[in-house]
């Protein structure tokens, strides 16, 4: 016999010791944890099985014990968060009830829900900024940037018969009061 068969044999005989004593504290540890029989009994199998193909030299049964015990522990642990991730795929939903697209998932709709609330306090913050300025520059803010038509500087004058260079001075400081008002907002926050 070589050593190593030695090592294995006196593993298995004092696994089969140290689960006779343990065994049933550990199976109602599992129970609690899964609640399901079947699933505890395949928990100890693993654990067992995780145990003997690492083959490890245990300086004494005590040792076995503590290793097995971690290794049950840890496996109920990796089963019930693998079921609960299976409950949650498994979900019977109807069609109608689902507020996001099936090809996205449920993560999509939460992250397009809460980006829809920061742009929603951004577009606050923006129109707080707009409100805040000189009359004549919220003015010219609004026709050159939310403006639909998208023209530019000269022709939005020209619509409104206003000079190139008078409404490019009130946007441009405009647009500086606005950021500033931005940045100390955000700052404070």
């Amino acid at each position: 016999m070589h050593a190593e068969e030695t090592e294995s044999v006196g593993l298995r005989s004092a696994l089969e010791s140290v689960i006779g004593d343990n065994g049933g504290k550990w199976f109602r540890f599992i129970l609690g944890i899964l609640r399901n029989e079947a699933d505890a009994e395949d928990v100890i199998q693993e654990a067992v099985r995780r145990v003997l193909t690492r083959n490890r030299s245990f300086p004494s049964r005590e040792d076995v014990r503590l290793y097995l015990g971690r290794a049950i522990g840890n496996t109920a642990f990796e089963m019930y968060n693998m079921r609960k991730r299976d409950r949650r795929r498994n979900v019977p939903l109807e069609d109608s009830n689902i507020p996001w697209d099936r090809a996205s998932g449920p993560d999509a709709f939460i992250e397009a829900k809460e980006e829809n609330g920061r742009m929603d306090a951004m577009l606050g913050l923006l129109d707080k900024a707009l409100k805040r300025l000189p009359e004549k520059q919220e003015h010219a803010v609004r026709i050159t940037i939310l403006d639909p038509d998208g023209l530019s500087l000269r022709n939005v004058g020209e619509m409104y018969k206003i000079p190139y260079s008078t409404l490019r001075h009130r946007h441009k400081k405009g647009l500086e009061r606005m950021r500033s008002f931005l940045e100390q907002s955000l700052s404070d926050e």
